[in-house]
Formats: structure tokens, sequence, C-alpha cells
């Protein structure tokens, strides 16, 4: 008996040398594979999203693998802090780091099981296992763990370790730190969480997934049960709190958890969808795209940059709800567009919309869809004339236009004869831009598009004056700056500045203002296109103040051949906002789909939802009044059909502006002086019929006749290398732009329009005004209907195989010039 006992005792004792001795080596092992502990607890740093926040500071979006959003330790209520460490680890105040008595129970346990069935780590242990260490269940990971936890409470506080261990912990959902949790399933602040709301959340990290109140309220809520009464039974809570957080209830009166899966209106959020990225998506997928040209993968989505955007919350909540609201878009599901405003002062981009129901890495529509602008690209044509000396009272002929096969029409098949340059951009008439195009030369507009910076793949030949070349809304945008600022180059600005987690500069953007035209030749154009929004095919775009008088506006409307895109561009002051409708596979939309009644209506609903919400407070355009005001630009009311001054005799009155020295002299006499000058010889009647001497008297000679091409040779003005071949223009003779007739303007275009109109929302203001949403039942409409429907503006064409080019042979070119 005593042999045997001897044995046990020595056998017992060896076991004992050889658990220790395995526990040694186990130690070694972990000490030699760890880096140096006192280094990495002091550089710890935990892994933290990119924040994207807008011009005002306010919070954008996250960018991170994790949403992790951080707290300070004051801002967690202590019945909050409480929950966590009733349920977690009870001794937490108590212990070096380990607790030998859980972690005791947790042995045996997992001996009895022969698995790790139970853990007993403290909060210190699973800050060092969260930030430091993988999660496999291993022993030697259980060493290091304990081994870090031990280095953790030498460093720091209690209150330091809870605070990083609370920032730091898993909830399930990708959700992490105590924040994230809160405003994700709860939509507040921890620092406002109640104490059942507390509970529910203090009991998620054991089983992220099983305790998920998104997936399984009932688990998550049995869940806070055991966490209410741990926080009881530690003195933590007193009886009545405990009962009263019993009986709160995670549903409204009568719904059941199945309910709450298919709810939107229950009591708690469960985190149907993140808050942040309900924002503007459109928007953080522009941010992302450029932040990896800057930083890396992991300085991205760990290392917590706080990225400061050009970006008004306020204008993209406005654009966005204006596309989701627009019934156009929401009767097609297909149907697809773009939007993109840029502040023309600094080229900060307000607000963009990369497509309807955008989410992220979606196709961006805004800055990257090709598109042909259609008849948005004419004002550059009739700047470039105006900056010539081309006035807009000269008068062009509408009239038929050959160029060997290619026969350019414009809408309505048919032409209006003499018009001024005022009228024929108002009414979009696509003859008069393409004879313009060809007077200034294509190199001139082409040299003009270039100094504001846009890039465009602009055709050399005639039919760039309908905007044949493909372009994006935000290079369009970029295009139209110089006449929203007065003649100022802005690089369009998404990110202003970048900082780190510590606050330090890493990446700063200097807005980069440069003077590429003058203020007088860009006050013509604007004239001229606040004329296409007073008068012409961008009327329906007109927006209104709170006050109920119209704001200062411009723009141009582009529809593309087939009514396969529908564009506008607009100028305010302060801004430029261009915007497409159509489909992605660029098929043809119903007939009667143009610029006028889709895409303006559209522009005019988010421009008038900015104002009626006080989110805008439209200016003028100082540079044009400041010249006014100077003299050095001239008003004079004229003839929209002859550019005389005085009373119209033949089409409407219209108010050009003109440099001073170039204003119309001539008055037309009155009528009964006209008639009798005419029969006694001492005035003839002006010629309609292509003789212009009466017309532009400051001009010497028929600016017709100044053919001007820049650094070619020439045939009868036209640059050498026009293309022979019969193919050369097939397919173009359906080449059209709508023009305007408001005489001729049929009951049906009325009919279209009364359909389309409804009146906004002005719950915020007392200013009642339209908000055009183009409900337009176009399978009703007839071919021969729809070239009525829209007379007031012209659109375009796209560009097909064998487009002419601008050095056509003599006899392929047949021209009725005026002379």
């Amino acid at each position: 008996m005593k042999k045997l006992l001897k044995f046990s005792l020595i056998g017992g004792a060896g076991a004992a040398v050889a658990v220790s001795l395995f526990i040694l080596a186990m130690v070694v092992g972990a000490l030699r594979s760890l880096p140096d502990v006192e280094k990495l607890v002091e550089s710890y740093a935990p892994s933290l999203p990119t924040t994207i926040y807008d011009s005002e500071g306010r919070v954008v979006d996250l960018i991170s693998r994790e949403m992790r959003e951080e707290v300070d330790m004051d801002e967690i209520p202590q019945h909050v802090k409480d929950a966590f460490v009733a349920i977690e680890d009870r001794r937490f105040y108590r212990h070096p780091g380990l607790d030998p008595i859980r972690l005791g129970k947790a042995t045996l346990v997992n001996l009895s099981k022969g698995r790790f069935a139970q853990g007993g780590s403290t909060i210190t242990q699973q800050l060092a296992k969260n930030a430091f260490l993988s999660n496999e269940k291993k022993l030697m990971r259980k060493v290091k763990e304990a081994l870090i936890a031990l280095e953790i409470e030498k460093r720091y506080s209690k209150e330091e370790i809870l605070k990083k261990y609370m920032n730091e912990i898993y909830f399930g959902s990708g959700f992490y730190g105590i924040e994230t949790a809160s405003q994700s399933f709860f939509g507040k602040k921890v620092s406002e969480l109640s104490l059942p709301e507390a509970a529910l959340l203090a009991g998620i990290p054991n089983r992220p997934s099983y305790y998920n109140p998104r997936r399984n309220l009932e688990n998550a809520v049995r869940r806070s049960h055991l966490v209410l009464l741990q926080m009881r039974k530690q003195g933590l809570i007193g009886e009545k709190d405990y009962d009263e957080a019993l009986k709160h209830s995670f549903f409204n009166q009568g719904e059941t958890p199945k309910d709450l899966k298919e709810s939107k209106n229950s009591s708690v959020i469960l985190a149907r969808n993140s808050r942040n990225h309900l924002k503007s998506p459109d928007f953080t997928d522009i941010i992302e795209r450029k932040l990896f040209e800057l930083f890396d993968e992991n300085q991205i989505y760990e290392e917590g940059l706080q990225v400061y955007t050009s970006l008004d919350l306020d204008m993209q909540r406005a654009a966005l709800e204006t596309f989701n609201n627009y019934q156009p878009l929401k009767n097609n599901p297909n149907l697809q567009g773009a939007l993109i405003t840029i502040d023309s002062s600094n080229g900060y981009v307000k607000s963009i919309v990369g497509g309807k129901n955008f989410k992220g890495g979606n196709f961006n529509r805004a800055t990257r869809a090709l598109r042909q602008p259609g008849s948005a690209f004419k004002p550059f044509v009739y700047f470039t004339a105006l900056e010539e000396g081309i006035p807009m009272n000269a008068v062009r002929e509408d009239s038929e236009l050959t160029f060997g096969r290619w026969r350019p029409q414009n809408y309505g098949k048919n032409f209006v004869g003499d018009i001024t340059l005022l009228e024929a951009m108002e009414k979009s008439i696509n003859i008069i831009a393409i004879k313009l195009l060809k007077e200034v030369g294509i190199n001139s507009v082409i040299k003009n598009v270039e100094k504001t910076g846009a890039e465009m793949e602009i055709p050399r030949d005639l039919t760039a004056a309908l905007g044949t070349m493909t372009t994006t809304p935000q290079e369009l945008a970029t295009a139209y700056l110089p006449f929203s600022n007065g003649g100022f180059e802005v690089e369009p600005i998404f990110i202003t500045k970048i900082l780190n987690r510590d606050g330090q500069i890493l990446y700063e953007r200097q807005v980069k203002r440069r003077r590429v035209f003058e203020s007088t030749d860009v006050s013509l154009i604007v004239h001229m296109m606040k004329d296409v929004v007073a008068n012409g095919s961008g009327r329906r775009a007109r927006v209104v103040g709170r006050d109920g008088s119209p704001i200062e506006q411009g723009g141009k409307t582009g529809t593309t051949n087939d009514f396969r895109s529908a564009w506008y561009a607009g100028i305010t002051p302060e801004y430029v906002t261009t915007l497409y409708v159509g489909y992605d596979d660029n098929s043809s939309m119903s007939p009667g789909y143009t610029g006028g009644s889709l895409a303006a209506p559209l522009w005019r609903n988010y421009y008038q939802r900015l104002i009626n919400k006080g989110i805008y407070k439209p200016g003028r355009f100082e540079f044009m009044e400041e010249h006014i005001r100077k003299g050095d630009l001239v008003l004079v009311d004229i003839d929209s059909r002859t550019g005389l001054a005085g009373e119209p005799t033949t089409g409407s009155r219209r108010t050009g502006l003109f440099k001073k020295g170039q204003e119309p002299q001539e008055k037309r006499p009155s009528r009964f002086l006209r008639f009798k000058g005419f029969f006694s010889g001492e005035e003839k009647e002006p010629s309609f019929s292509g003789r212009r001497s009466w017309e532009d008297p400051l001009t010497p000679e028929p600016v017709d006749s100044k053919i001007k091409v820049e650094n070619s040779q020439t045939t009868e003005g036209l640059p050498v290398g026009m293309n022979n071949d019969e193919n050369v223009a097939k397919g173009l003779e359906d080449l059209s732009e709508e023009t305007v007739n408001h005489e001729t303007e049929t009951q049906v275009q009325k009919e279209v329009e009364e359909q389309a109109d409804k009146i906004i929302d002005t719950s915020d203001t007392q200013v009642v005004v339209e908000e055009v949403s183009s409900e337009i039942n176009s399978e009703a409409q007839s071919t021969e209907e729809v070239s009525s429907q829209e007379n007031s503006e012209g659109e375009d064409i796209e560009a097909k195989e064998g487009t002419p080019s601008l050095s056509e042979e003599k006899d392929s070119l047949q021209i009725k010039n005026k002379h």
C-alpha cells in the first residue's frame, strides 16, 4: 500500500512537472512568436473607416470593411457600461487581466467535453484577441492572449480598457463598436440608449449572429433579460428598474416577430439600412474611386481618413428626391438618367445623381456615361460667333442646305426663311447652327471648348453644330461653367482636403480660376440662353423664386436622333446643372421625349425644390448687369426676324444685347411712311429673298460670304479633305432638330403639357409653383402629332458613318447663301 502511494505521489509529481514543463514550453513558444508585446500594445490603434464629410462638415458616408465609429468614454452612459460588465466580466474591476475563478470553471467544462466549449476570457482578454490576434481556438492563441492582456492591464486604466473594448467589440452585420451598433440598431447615439436597449446590445457580442435582432429578435430579447438579471444580482440596478425594463417591448402594439421582418414602422430600427449609405451612394462611389488614386487599400479601409468634400448634403438630398419622384422615371423601370451640379465660382461639385436607384459600385452615369449632347452643344457655336463680332440680331436664312447626300433638316422639316441669330438659338434651328459653324470655323469652336477645360472629342465637320460628339454630364457642365461665372475656367472639385486620424493634412486641393473669355462676350451668350428659357425650347425649365418672380437662369435643351437622349444644360449665377434622360443601351425613347418635354421639367423640379426648401437663394448675373450699368453693353428691342430696332413688323419683339457701338441704329419707319416711301422711291422695301444690305449696318459685307477657315487650304472656303464617296453621308438624310413655331403649336402639344404639369408641394413656402412631372401618354401619340408636339426646341442627331467633313468638293456643297 505504501509502495502504491509512493508510486502515485511520484506519478502525480511527474505529471505535474510534465504539465508545468508543457505550459512553460507554450509560454516560451508564445513569447518567441510574439513581437515585442510592449510595442504591440503601445502602437494599438483600432481599425477606423474613412469618413466622408460634406462642405458643411456633415457626415455623408463611411468607407470601410468594418462599420466602426469611435466614441469617448464620457459619452457612454453608466448603465450601458454596467450592462456589458455584468454579462461579459463581472469581476472586471477586481482582476489583473485574467480571472482565475472564471478560467478554472471554463477549464473544467472544456476538459469534461474534450473541446473548447466555454470561454473564460475577461474583457481585457477579449480586447487583446480582437485587437491583436485571430479567432482560432488553439491553446497557443490563448497563451498569447493572456500575455497581451497582462501587458494591457499594466499600461491602461480599467476605464481606458473598457473604452477600447466597447469601441472594438463586434455586433454582427459588419458593425463594430457600441456607437455604430446603437446608431444601426436603434437609430440613436449611445448617449441616448435606454436601459432595455443597452441590455439588448450588451447581449449581442457573445454570439453576434444568433443574438442579432435583425435576424432573430426573440433570441436577442431573451438574452437581454439575462443581462438585466445579472445587473440586478450584482446590484447595478434596483428591483424597480429591473421590472420596468422587463416590460419594455421592442414591438409596436399587436406586432409579432414575424411582423417585424416586414414592417417599416417598428419601434426598433434593426439596421434595415445603414444610415450612411442612404445619403449619397452616387457621390461616395466617385470619392472612393478618387481615394484609390491617392492611397492604398489599407489606408482607405482601416486608417480613419477624414475626407472633406465639395458636396452639399441638402442639395444632394433634393437631387435624389427629384429623381425618385419624377413620374416618367417612375413609370418606366428601364429609363435612366444622370445629373450634376457644379458651383461655377470654385468648381465644387454640389450634387450628383449617377442614375435612378443608384447603388454603390454601379455605373455612374454622371461621370462616365458618354452620350451625344445634341443641341445642348449649340451655345458654343453661337458664343464663338458673338466673340468674333457677329451680333445676335444678324439675320441668316433658314433654307434648304445640301452636302452631297446629307440634307440636314429642322425638326418640323420646314424652313422659316430670314431669322435673327437670337431667335434661331431660341428655337434651336439646325440649319442656322450649321451655317454659323461654317462661318466661324470648326477650329475656333474647338479652341473655345478646350479653353473651358472640358474634354470632348469634337468631330471636325459641320455635324458638330448639332452636337454629334459624345460627352458626359460632368464634362458638359464643365464646359458651361464660364457662361455662369463670367468667363473663368474652373476645374470641378470633389475632394477639398484629406486628414489622417490625427488631424494632419495629407491632401489639399486649391481652387484655380483662369480667365478664358471676356465677360462682355459671355454676357451676350448668357442673354441668348436666358431667351431660350423665356421664349424658346427651355421654357419648361422656368423656375420662380419664393416671391413668385422668375429667377435669373439660362439654358439649352438637347435631343438626339430618334429620341435616344434628352438633355438640359442650365446655368444660374451660382451653378451649372446638366442632366440627361435615356436608356442605358442608347435605344429610342417614346416619341415626344425631348430635351424640352422630358429633361427641362426635371431640371425645373430640382431647382424649384431647392428654392422652396430654402436651400438655394438665387442671385443675379452681376458681371452682365455691371456692363449694362457702365454702358459697355446696350439693351435694344428688335424685330426677331428682321433684326431691326423698333416695333416688330415681321417677327416678334425680342430684346437683344449688344456691345456699345454695335447696337442696331436703323429703325423701321412707321407702316404708313414705309408704304409711302416705297412708291415715291424715297425708301425701298427690304427684300426677304436673301439680300441683306439693310441688315446689320455695321458689318460692311454679308457675314455669310466671309467663310472663315483656320490652318488649312481651302476650296471655296472649306478645308480640303472632304470625302467624295457616295456613302459619305449615308443615313444622315433624317438629321433633324425641333424648331419653335408658336403660331402653329397644335392642340396635341397643349394637351401633353397639361398632362405633364403638376403642382409642387409648397408646405414650406407660401409661393405656389408648378412642378412638372411630364406624365406623357406617349403610346397614344402618333408620329405626326410628335412633330408638332414640342415645336419649341430643335434637337439633334447621332453621328453615323460617313459624316461629311469640312473639306468636301466644291460641287458637293450647295448652300443658298445671302449675297
